[in-house]
């Protein structure tokens, strides 16, 4: 959701019938799964904000992301008191990391770069996937560790492959894979999302496990708030 300021994507939820799932083709998943976000209430949405505890490699961070429509993103996370920052202004991935030696902000390139625009997309991935310039598949129904799931395959305009596994009963993400590069060669990142929680009608998951080749994350939101009063300067990087 990498090391202990690792960057999680906000995973968004689905709510369709198990029973028919199977028969349904992949547009009307996808419309389901825009009902389910939320629907119009979803679309009134402009900005969150969520504060929560992330625990890696015995090591508890507290952190908050904020987010904006159409692509702003910004998390701010403390380390022994020190503040890491990971962030994309709609067009510049940046972040600031004293634990690589420097407080100075810098821009991030490459895969980081793009998986921190990935964050940022406001809607998720399969929210106006082809728009987005990425691929979708319905693969089919499953078993998922006794559960009954429907797995879709996302390919984005990277070509990074996204797998998510809908519980059948309640057709909330129960587990995303995805298979990405991030600079050091290929890599699989698991996450599993459970304990949902309605927020003004959105559900959200309020306990996140990522795993990945570097170790696992467990991520504990604590709070979640909805069109909060955000400046789009806290995005920007300093002196930019």
């Amino acid at each position: 959701m990498r090391k202990p300021f690792v960057a999680f994507a906000v995973i968004a939820s689905l709510l369709i019938g198990a029973g028919a799932a199977s028969a349904q083709t992949l547009d009307e998943v996808i419309a389901k799964y825009r009902k389910a976000k939320g629907g119009d209430v979803w679309k009134k949405i402009d900005s969150t904000r969520m504060t929560a505890r992330i625990v890696t490699q015995g090591i508890e961070l507290p952190m908050t992301m904020v987010t904006k429509r159409p692509n702003l993103m910004r998390q701010d996370m403390s380390f022994q008191g020190v503040s890491i920052v990971q962030a994309f202004d709609g067009t510049t991935a940046w972040g600031i990391n004293p634990m690589t030696g420097s407080s100075d902000p810098s821009e991030v390139t490459g895969p980081m770069a793009d998986s921190l625009k990935d964050q940022a997309d406001f809607d998720g991935a399969l929210f106006d996937y082809k728009a987005k310039g990425s691929t979708a598949e319905l693969v089919g129904t499953e078993d998922l560790n006794g559960t009954k799931v429907v797995h879709l395959k996302l390919t984005n305009r990277n070509k990074q492959v996204q797998h998510y596994y809908l519980d059948a009963d309640t057709m909330l993400e129960k587990k995303v894979v995805v298979q990405a590069d991030m600079g050091a060669g290929p890599m699989t990142i698991e996450t599993e999302l459970s304990n949902y929680q309605t927020f003004d009608g959105i559900p959200v998951p309020m306990s996140i496990t990522q795993n990945a080749p570097a170790g696992q994350v467990a991520i504990t939101v604590e709070k979640v708030e909805f069109n909060v009063d955000v400046d789009d300067s806290i995005f920007r990087m300093p002196g930019k």
